[in-house]
């Protein structure tokens, strides 16, 4: 029997768990704008070798590609830019500042897709890249875009989809 996993709860994300264990605490990222959050799988890269005067392959070699998330956040302050973006942010809290100048490291985090139904998404060891796409005009909205991938780990897999319970 089939399982439909379908809509968007919430995505969380903690401390970054190489070791493949998610850890115990993930907090909300924030605000997800409405029709952002994917998970999408390139095709393989796919090498083929042929006998000569021949049209069908005689081997087929696969390199496969991981699913990355990709979603965006429409209530960025500073911290959240300075954590995901990169940078620093300053100042009183509620007050804070964000300054960039593009050579910050972002950490890696653990990474959690709650649904509404079906299968719920973990990523323990994700790298996360974060980019400002701001329509500054009445009808727009200041996003940030994330790509996350899911990066090796020392036990289990990189992204695992749990049934909810």
């Amino acid at each position: 029997m089939g399982l439909i996993t379908l809509g968007l709860s919430v995505i969380k994300v903690g401390t970054a768990a190489p070791t493949g264990t998610m850890p115990g605490t993930l907090t909300k990222i924030g605000k997800t704008y409405k029709d952002t959050c994917k998970i999408g799988q390139d095709a393989a890269d796919v090498t083929e070798h042929f006998e000569e005067g021949k049209a069908a392959p005689e081997i087929r070699k696969k390199s496969r590609k991981i699913p990355k998330l990709t979603f965006s956040l429409m209530d960025a302050d500073a911290k959240m830019l300075a954590d995901y973006v990169g940078g620093v942010a300053s100042g009183l809290e509620g007050e804070e500042s964000w300054a960039y100048d593009g050579d910050e490291l972002v950490a890696n985090k653990s990474v959690l897709v709650e649904t509404e139904q079906g299968l719920n998404f973990e990523i323990p060891n994700a790298d996360i890249e974060a980019v400002i796409n701001a329509d500054m005009s009445a009808k727009g909205i200041f996003l940030v875009e994330f790509v996350v991938t899911p990066l090796a780990v020392a036990s289990g897999k990189a992204i695992r989809g749990v049934p909810k319970a």
